[in-house]
């Protein structure tokens, strides 16, 4: 008897740890599906129910049959996500890389997506915000105003989000005008002078006619001192404005109309050398300097000027939801512009190698989203539809040599492009690669449904 009494003893301390831990799994399983129950304003179902619009129809996380993060309202405010950039500290599958000016941002899900500084090329990931699209990254930076959620879905998504969402979606939902009067204010202060401040208010204006406007700025102190112009560099100055009118004349009829500015006019930015090769010491030859390749988190830098980005992002959209029965119709139609001037020292470096690298873009994009959402006895779902893309894209770009960029190739050459011009062009020396010559681009970019046109003209003034 006792030795089944020890024996039952010593299996029951086995397998508690066991249980625990599976026990630990199970829950640690649940909290990935559902990532933030803690947010019930988020929440448009009872009890922690979230619902979700990733597969264009409201569902409950729970149900949704593909993969996708939620980051609720509270949990941006609580972690202090200022925009995009910053959403990555809380979905692991996502990263958003800045690139080499505040106009340009690559987001990248599971480790697939594309970004580059032309403007031309398509992202792979698809940005939305309140349904509607934002088709390039100069238009998707930006700060969070009034949001109620951020949707992540990982994989491809363009059966349901079109042809550039082959990578994932990143869908932002904000808060509809309320028939209750409500507000916030939000401010902080912070080392460099940061500043962030924003407020929104919503309430009724007639029976079935609510409103609510959102604005801020975002402003802080560069922290990479740049030796080269005795400057400072990654400074922020950012201010928004968003306003909303929501039309509700019956239960089967909503109509919500949105208007957004937001501008961006900052130095940004820097780069810094992490690694010395021959060309690092052609620079220094000439006189130049770069920072110190043992320290790169030194926050120093070296340009000849600074590096300007001067950001306009406006948009309109109107959507419309009628609901018959089992049926709802929803019409999607937005017009956004994003027009931005940029100029950077491109060499990055005290020398000067590069004269100037401006680029002027400008993008006008009309959407248009009509579909149909059926369910019957809660067990079909239909859904059909279709989407509208028309955009005209207009760059300009100018990257001109500097003064010292002719000596700079000789000593990289062994002076082999002297030898090139007077042996076997036959030029006078110099020609070629003197300050102010250079590539001198113009290309117009019209994408619409069934045709694609491009026009471009390219010069590089050698004489």
């Amino acid at each position: 008897m006792k030795k089944h009494l020890i024996r039952a003893a010593l299996l029951g301390t086995i397998a508690l740890p066991a249980t625990a831990y599976a026990q630990e799994a199970q829950e640690a399983q649940v909290e990935e599906a559902q990532p933030a129950p803690d947010a019930p304003e988020a929440a448009e179902g009872e009890g922690n129910e979230i619902v979700v619009t990733a597969t264009k129809r409201e569902q409950t996380l729970q149900d949704v049959p593909v993969a996708v993060s939620v980051t609720t309202a509270e949990t941006i405010e609580r972690a202090q996500i200022r925009d995009l950039k910053d959403l990555q500290t809380l979905v692991p599958a996502l990263r958003v890389s800045q690139l080499q000016s505040s106009a340009n941002t690559n987001f990248i899900i599971r480790g697939f997506g594309n970004g580059a500084n032309n403007p031309g090329i398509e992202p792979s990931v698809g940005v939305f915000v309140d349904g509607v699209y934002r088709s390039r990254t100069a238009a998707q930076i930006g700060d969070l105003p009034d949001v109620q959620r951020v949707e992540v879905l990982r994989g491809p998504q363009s059966t349901l989000f079109g042809k550039n969402a082959s990578a994932g979606v990143i869908s932002m939902v904000t808060r509809e005008p309320s028939f209750k009067f409500k507000g916030s204010v939000e401010a902080s202060y912070g080392n460099y002078d940061a500043l962030v401040l924003k407020g929104y208010v919503t309430g009724p204006l007639t029976d079935n006619i609510a409103a609510s406007i959102a604005g801020g700025i975002n402003k802080r102190d560069g922290y990479v001192t740049d030796l080269g112009y005795n400057g400072k560099a990654n400074e922020r100055d950012r201010w928004f404005v968003r306003g909303q009118l929501k039309f509700e004349p019956s239960d089967a009829l909503k109509v919500r109309l949105i208007a957004d500015y937001d501008k961006i006019d900052e130095v940004c930015c820097a780069v810094v050398n992490v690694r010395p090769s021959a060309a690092t010491g052609a620079i220094q030859l000439l006189g130049g300097r770069v920072n110190n390749s043992a320290t790169p988190f030194a926050d120093v830098a070296y340009s000849n000027f600074p590096s300007s980005n001067k950001i306009e992002n406006w948009g309109l959209s109107g959507q419309v939801d009628y609901q018959v029965g089992p049926l709802k119709l929803t019409s999607i139609t937005a017009y956004r512009n994003s027009a931005s001037l940029t100029n950077q020292d491109s060499d990055f470096t005290s020398a000067d190698l590069i004269g100037q690298n401006v680029g002027d873009v400008d993008i006008g994009t009309f959407t248009q989203e009509l579909r149909l959402n059926a369910n019957f006895l809660n067990m079909f779902d239909l859904m059909v539809g279709g989407f509208f893309f028309d955009e005209n894209v207009k760059f300009k770009n100018t990257l001109t040599y500097g003064t010292q960029f002719r000596p700079y190739v000789n000593l990289l050459s062994g002076g082999a492009v002297n030898q090139l011009e007077t042996l076997i062009l036959g030029v006078p020396l110099n020609t070629f690669q003197r300050a102010g010559q250079g590539m001198f681009d113009d290309l117009r970019m019209d994408n619409r449904p069934g045709r694609s046109s491009a026009t471009s003209t390219s010069s590089w003034v050698t004489s």
